[in-house]
This record gives structure tokens, C-alpha cells and sequence, in this order.
């Protein structure tokens, strides 16, 4: 293939990077929430790592909150539809089951 045939993909990625660049300044705020969800919840995690009971129920939290933001993040872009919101939930409740199986053998 020459160089003509590579330069048209080029193109294309540049594109779809520009894009994305795009939908994540648009909604810098949202992920920015996200992220300071996440190391908040990183901290608690860390600060009550001997507390059985509060670690499970930080486990809910976190599972219940990352669900949430997922559905209102695909609300506000208007894509939201009920396989996406099970996808979320059934996602959450993963990650609760399988945190909640390593706590209990920890």
C-alpha cells in the first residue's frame, strides 16, 4: 500500500480524536464529579480499611453512585435507554458482588 492509502486512516483517527476531545470538554464537569467520587471513595476506602461493616457499606455506596452517575451522565446527553440503565445497574451490582465476596474472605 503507498503512502496515499495510509494517510486517508490517518485522517479518519485524527477526526475521531478531535471528536472526542470534543465530548470530553463538553462534559469536563461530569467526569470531574466522577473523579472526585472516586477518590473520595479511595480515601474512605483506605481510612476504615479494618472497619468490615463500614467497608461493605461504602461497597453499596459506590456501586449505587457510579449506577446513578452513569444514568444522569447519558440523560443529559440524551442517549438514555433502559439497556443502557441496566447496563449501569447490572454493572454496579457486579462490582458490589465481587468487592462483597473479597471482603468476606479478607
Amino acid at each position: 500500500c503507498t503512502a496515499s492509502c495510509y494517510s486517508k486512516y490517518l485522517v479518519r483517527i485524527n477526526t475521531r480524536h478531535r471528536i472526542m476531545k470534543e465530548d470530553f470538554d463538553k462534559h469536563i464537569t461530569e467526569y470531574a464529579v466522577l473523579l472526585m467520587f472516586a477518590l473520595v471513595m479511595g480515601t474512605m476506602f483506605y481510612y476504615f480499611r479494618y472497619n468490615h461493616q463500614v467497608l461493605v457499606f461504602l461497597t453499596v455506596v459506590c456501586s449505587f453512585a457510579y449506577a446513578l452517575w452513569g444514568i444522569i451522565h447519558h440523560k443529559l446527553e440524551g442517549r438514555l435507554t433502559k439497556l443502557i440503565a441496566a447496563e449501569y445497574i447490572l454493572f454496579g451490582f457486579l462490582v458490589f458482588f465481587l468487592l462483597y465476596i473479597v471482603l468476606n474472605f479478607v
